[in-house]
């Protein structure tokens, strides 16, 4: 068993890189590279193999699975993937937790539904944004011409928290000056004739051909995952979805998602209610961890995805109508 590779460092240890999550699902398990943000997707069974042989001698691991077809490709693929390194110590820190309380912002992520109503408030739009301390903004418009808009709502941001902002609009010609804002990262433009993505400036346009009713709906995408070592500590301590995370309406209504029917608040609210009254009722449910909420407890997914289902409780605790199905890992 074994490569030319393996049998050279025979007396030395096997380590798994403490920047490589194992996490194992119902039907299959994953493995969220931090370090390259990216997932692989693994049986449940290379978790078990991982676990028996991380800090043992490879010369021990090598004369207990001699002749094991399954054991020598799954230490070929951890190999190749450089999820384990040989080495002559026998294990290595592992990462440090990273204090999901540093940032001070009393709201991280937001997106807001640019009505006419909110462009008549803008002032006091911006200015709540500014106080809250937001970092990553999504600003919708449902107009076909709104690029004055778009220029008048990001120079009011200039001086603001964001650091991530995105777009989306129905499809037309974008204004030169948008793309000196170097905090956007992304703009969607719905209602395209096709579909497509163009990137340029460090920003990506996504053409879609559906209209604005399908782009907020909850359900999960694998496109909605968050790999990074941020991310992995918020979802170990709160629930990553919807931690600090919330949806301004048309009307101000400050909300988890778009399918909330409840209000916390409005964001035209004096700031100081804002803060004491509405951040308050949302922090309810970001202490509800995807371990504590069914199916989400056996999913590969659950420490990475960012869909902000609410969960309601149940008699065993809370559950989510996801559609996504991590014991048979397919999509509804």
């Amino acid at each position: 068993m074994g490569s030319i590779y393996i049998q050279n460092n025979k007396d030395k240890y096997i380590n798994f890189f403490s920047c490589c999550i194992l996490v194992k699902g119902f039907e299959r398990s994953a493995i969220y590279d931090i370090q390259r943000e990216t997932i692989e997707f693994i049986p449940n069974t290379l978790i078990d193999f991982v676990e028996d042989i991380r800090g043992r001698k490879v010369s021990d691991v090598l004369e207990e699975y001699n002749g094991h077809k399954i054991a020598k490709e799954y230490l070929h693929f951890l190999e190749k993937k450089e999820f384990i390194f040989y080495s002559s110590n026998a294990s290595f820190p592992e990462l440090s937790d990273i204090s999901t309380n540093e940032d001070t912002s009393d709201i991280l992520f937001t997106t807001v539904i640019v009505s006419d109503h909110m462009y008549a408030n803008l002032d006091t739009v911006a200015k709540n944004i500014q106080q809250l301390g937001i970092k990553r903004l999504h600003l919708h418009f449902d107009s076909d011409d709104c690029m004055e808009r778009v220029l008048r709502i990001l120079s009011s941001l200039e001086y603001s928290r964001v650091i991530n902002l995105s777009l989306s609009m129905p499809h037309q010609k974008i204004h030169k000056k948008v793309y000196d804002h170097k905090r956007i990262t992304s703009i969607t433009l719905f209602n395209a004739p096709r579909k497509k993505t163009v990137k340029s400036d460090d920003i990506i346009r996504n053409y879609v051909t559906c209209n604005d009713s399908k782009l907020f709906l909850t359900r999960f995408n694998l496109y909605d995952l968050a790999i990074s070592i941020n991310a992995y500590n918020v979802a170990k301590n709160y629930n990553l979805a919807l931690f600090k995370t919330i949806f301004i309406d048309g009307n101000g209504n400050i909300k988890y998602n778009v399918s909330d029917k409840n209000s916390y608040g409005n964001i035209l609210d004096d700031f100081e209610k804002i803060k004491t009254d509405t951040v308050k009722k949302l922090s309810k449910l970001w202490n509800i961890k995807r371990d504590n909420i069914e199916p989400c407890n056996v999913c590969e997914f659950r420490y990475c995805c960012t869909t902000t289902f609410v969960p309601e409780k149940s008699k065993n605790g809370y559950t989510v109508n996801c559609n996504y199905n991590p014991y048979t890992t397919e999509f509804n």
